[in-house]
């Protein structure tokens, strides 16, 4: 067990208490940050391990969007239990999954103090559907899937035809209790060599059915399968034997209404009074509004209960009877006016509640047993895993109340414990406790409250606490068409949802920009929330747990070399790679005694790079030792199929034909290319020998000369073959490309095109791959032949076709062994692995036009943009100040400023500002 103790001044650093953790060799720290102030009252200590996990945020520029568009998107990676950015984790991994539950991409975004910016590219050819975007470190994989961020999006196809691999669904209703779901299944729809026989599997209330069914006497796939009258959804998903997947989620009772009842603290006790949260769901999976009766059994009304917009509510019963059953009672507004009645749970004998309300700034905290008369009780409070406050209590007739001040606690999901004399816990509660002045205050103002089309924005942003002292922030910046995309910002989550809300409770909250809305106050929505999402939902009641996985500080490469163990122990290998991105890098190290290494890269962008892992002894003598390469799994997937049933309301229909007519103007407006220029190099003296009259005779003579020996000086300790030594020693006379796959192209500077000759025999298509491993020492002479003659018969001696066009400039490579056999003559090389390493997302600036002095051209293109800007990073000054400016669209109407911030200490702040733009239009200087 380590222990460690950090202090810093005007905070507290307590204890971290870790268990021994497998494959961590490195020192892992959570600065525990709490201000004194607030927390000198109460002592506490670690319960839960996920106090110790990171929260992902991901701001998205929307929801909804139409293939071919980007998704931009901000990251946010922060200690789960203070909210401060975390340093811990430097690579974020973030997925874009499709509807058949397979990824689609992913990126590696690399993270500074937390912080890191990304975006996917939606191909043209993306099928509609519901689409899932996740993000998660690799420490987060210690967590389950508790702390990995999801977000669900809608993608629409503007010239796709959609699959149909699922049709002909049809519900047969035989009986009350026996009805029959029928459906037909085309796998070819989307695995054109399926022949084999299908899998399907059906989904029922969370349990799955494999079937395999073979082809009908009609030579099609059907089924006809026995479902309930109180199923409410099916999911069929078919695997074809290319394990192509598909899947489509029914609604198989569209007047399907369920009622599910949350009793405070878990249960109805006999004799004390219990408030009930309630939440009404629809066949679509959504709430839905509701009100109706509280009734006994006697059909005598007790109380009447209403809910929000969400479905959710609570109401009180005053002392309870065990003797009795009570029901919700509500009229169907689809079967005549049909009065439905919904159990209550039942009422248990002997229980403990407790209850938590707010009354002004105090939380009133109440314990009742109704067996527990006089006994000694223990009254506990958490936050974010960590117990803070506990204080042993007698109870007075079975009930004792706790007054607690709302400001000396944090904002956030508090967990209240009941413990009995045994310490076992005998009721919980959760409640939201809002602070509003804890969070950044974001003052945000233009330059002017009315633009005309295209007109320059100037904005002004300040950021403070509640008290008015600067802060410094980490913003970022979304400015949004408002009638087009101002509906799907109020509901969708944000700083605070995600961070206060969200990443606390498991499973998926509806609509969550809803709590949070500056307009309104959102205390009893909140409560009732916390009633009905249960408390065994929080994501803070798991005890501490093996921690397997070790945060990245960086890229690494990591694996395991077998073999080298032997009765001598402490034997290890060297590694030497060489990785081939952007730049060319070598790495070198010894294994340990195990056999395990890690290399840690340096920072390289783009997708993946290609790289070779050398082993050898550590004399230096290359070793064929097998080696085994770490895999970076990704979590298994949960995907929600209900989200694909949702009906698409007017907004979101709106959007999509918006989107649609901006593709085809992008579309009808491409951007110009760039071109590449060459550079010239030197040209050396020739050397006439007698294997090189054959190729002198057919080509021309070598503009550049490399002695064998030259090179073999040059060759490394690391040096895996010819083109190594080339890579790094001779730049301007050949570069050495990645190919893909691990196969290395050597290019002659300034030439369209290499062909390689070995001792005068022209190398075949399937001999390249070989050509880079060639030993230094067994290279006699490296020639260069520059803009050969007959380059272009020789092209189509070793591809098969002509060039077209034929090559200006083909350049030769001439390869001279001492063995003097070419290629085979040459020694393999040994000990030689090839892999790739999936490297950092490049950054993309979001593009915006600019309308001072504007090209003709961009005057002329139609900007219909419901994305006015994006800035993901923005970083305020040591008085809280930043500024930004953007130009508007042609669009007219309300635009929507939004702002999220995030400070140093963990402080987090939301702001929207709207301003409008007029039917005018602004005057400008166009130069052609």
């Amino acid at each position: 067990m380590n222990i460690y103790r950090i202090h810093q001044k005007k905070y507290k650093f307590f204890k971290i208490c870790l268990t021994n953790v497998s494959r961590i060799s490195v020192l892992v720290m959570f600065l525990l940050i709490i201000p004194s102030k607030i927390w000198a009252q109460y002592s506490y200590n670690i319960y839960s391990y996920a106090s110790l996990a990171e929260k992902v945020y991901l701001q998205l520029d929307g929801k909804v969007y139409t293939a071919g568009n980007i998704i931009w998107f901000k990251c946010i990676v922060v200690y789960a239990n203070n909210h401060v950015p975390s340093p811990i984790s430097k690579v974020l991994y973030v997925e874009l999954i499709n509807p058949d539950e397979t990824i689609n991409q992913k990126k590696l975004i690399k993270l500074e103090n937390g912080i890191g910016e990304g975006f996917f590219n939606l191909d043209n050819d993306l099928h509609q559907g519901h689409y899932l975007i996740r993000a998660y470190t690799q420490w987060n994989k210690n967590f389950s899937t508790d702390f990995i961020f999801k977000e669900y999006i809608q993608v629409f196809s503007t010239n796709v035809k959609e699959k149909m691999p699922i049709t002909n669904i049809t519900l047969i209703k035989n009986h009350p209790n026996d009805n029959y779901l029928e459906a037909s299944f085309n796998p070819l729809e989307i695995d054109s060599l399926h022949k084999a026989n299908l899998d399907i599997f059906i989904t029922l209330k969370n349990k799955i059915d494999t079937l395999n069914i073979k082809k009908g006497k009609d030579k099609k796939y059907s089924i006809s399968y026995p479902v309930s009258t109180n199923d409410q959804f099916v999911t069929l998903q078919i695997q074809t034997e290319n394990k192509q997947r598909y899947s489509k989620t029914i609604v198989l009772n569209d007047e399907f209404v369920d009622l599910q009842f949350f009793p405070e603290s878990g249960e109805l006790v006999h004799g004390l009074q219990s408030r009930i949260g309630f939440k009404a769901i629809d066949a679509n999976g959504q709430g839905k509004i509701i009100q109706g009766d509280i009734v006994d059994e006697q059909d005598s009304i007790i109380i009447q209960f209403k809910s929000n917009v969400l479905g959710m509510g609570s109401f009180i019963l005053e002392k309870v009877d065990s003797t009795k059953n009570y029901f919700a009672r509500i009229i169907s507004k689809s079967a005549n006016n049909l009065l439905i009645l919904f159990p209550l749970p039942k009422v248990v004998i002997a229980g403990n509640k407790l209850a938590v309300e707010r009354q002004g700034n105090n939380i009133i905290v109440k314990a009742r047993s109704n067996y527990l008369e006089n006994d000694s009780i223990s009254v506990q409070f958490s936050f974010r895993g960590m117990s803070f406050y506990e204080k042993k209590v007698c109870l007075v007739d079975g009930a004792i109340d706790f007054t607690l001040s709302g400001d000396q606690l944090p904002e956030g999901i508090i967990s209240f414990s009941m413990l009995d004399n045994k310490s076992q816990i005998v009721a919980e509660r959760l409640y939201f406790n809002e602070r509003l002045e804890n969070r950044i205050n974001i003052k945000l103002s233009s330059d002017k409250n009315y633009y005309s089309k295209r007109e320059l924005t100037n904005l002004s942003i300040k950021t403070t606490d509640s008290k008015g002292t600067p802060i410094k922030t980490n913003l970022s910046l979304l400015v949004i068409n408002k009638q087009q995309l101002g509906k799907i910002q109020d509901i969708r989550k944000n700083i605070l949802s995600w961070f206060l809300l969200e990443s606390e409770l498991k499973g998926e909250i509806e609509n969550p920009g809803f709590y949070f809305n500056n307009d309104s106050n959102r205390c009893e929505d909140l409560d009732a929330l916390m009633l009905t999402q249960g408390w065994r939902k929080y994501n803070y009641s798991k005890p501490f747990n093996e921690l397997r996985f070790k945060p990245e500080s960086s890229l690494t490469v990591s694996g395991q070399v077998n073999g080298i163990l032997s009765s001598k122990k402490g034997k290890k290998a060297e590694l030497v790679m060489l990785t081939f991105g952007k730049s060319k890098n070598a790495y070198s190290l010894v294994t340990d005694s195990l056999g395990n290494f890690t290399f840690i890269l340096d920072d390289e962008f783009g997708q993946k790079m290609n790289a070779l892992i050398q082993t050898s002894k550590k004399s230096g003598k290359k070793m064929n030792y097998s080696v085994s390469l770490d895999k970076k799994e990704s979590p298994p997937i949960v995907f929600n199929h209900i989200k694909s049933i949702a009906k698409l309301d007017s907004t979101v229909m709106v959007l999509n034909e918006k989107n649609a007519e901006r593709k085809k103007i992008d579309e009808a407006f491409p951007l110009d290319s760039g071109n590449i220029l060459i550079k010239e190099v030197e040209v050396k003296a020739y050397n006439l020998t007698p294997n090189r009259k054959l190729v002198m005779k057919e080509f021309g003579e070598p503009d550049v000369i490399i002695d064998g020996k030259s090179i073999l000086e040059k060759e490394q300790k690391w040096s895996y073959g010819l083109y190594s030594v080339l890579m790094f020693n001779f730049p301007n006379q050949v570069r050495i490309f990645d190919a893909g796959g691990g196969f290395l192209y050597a290019n002659v500077v300034g030439s369209q095109a290499s062909l390689v000759i070995i001792d005068g025999i022209p190398a075949k298509l399937w001999e390249y791959q070989n050509i880079p491993f060639i030993p230094p020492g067994e290279v006699s002479s490296f020639e260069i032949i520059k803009c050969a003659i007959n380059f272009n018969s020789l092209y189509y001696e070793v591809t098969g076709h002509n060039p077209d066009p034929p090559f200006i400039c083909g350049s030769i490579i001439a390869i001279y062994t001492y063995s003097g056999k070419g290629i085979y003559g040459a020694y393999a090389p040994t000990g030689l692995i090839k892999t790739t390493v999936p490297v950092f997302s490049e950054p993309r600036e979001f593009y915006s036009p600019k309308y001072v002095n504007s090209q003709y051209d961009n005057w002329n293109k139609p900007d219909l943009r419901a994305l006015i800007d994006w800035k993901p990073v923005i970083l305020t000054d040591d008085m809280g100040n930043a500024q930004a400016s953007f130009y508007n669209a042609y669009n007219t109407g309300k635009m929507t400023v939004i702002v999220e911030a995030i400070s140093e200490n963990g402080n987090i702040g939301y702001q929207e500002l709207d301003y409008e733009i007029e039917g005018k239009e602004k005057e400008f200087i166009i130069i052609k």
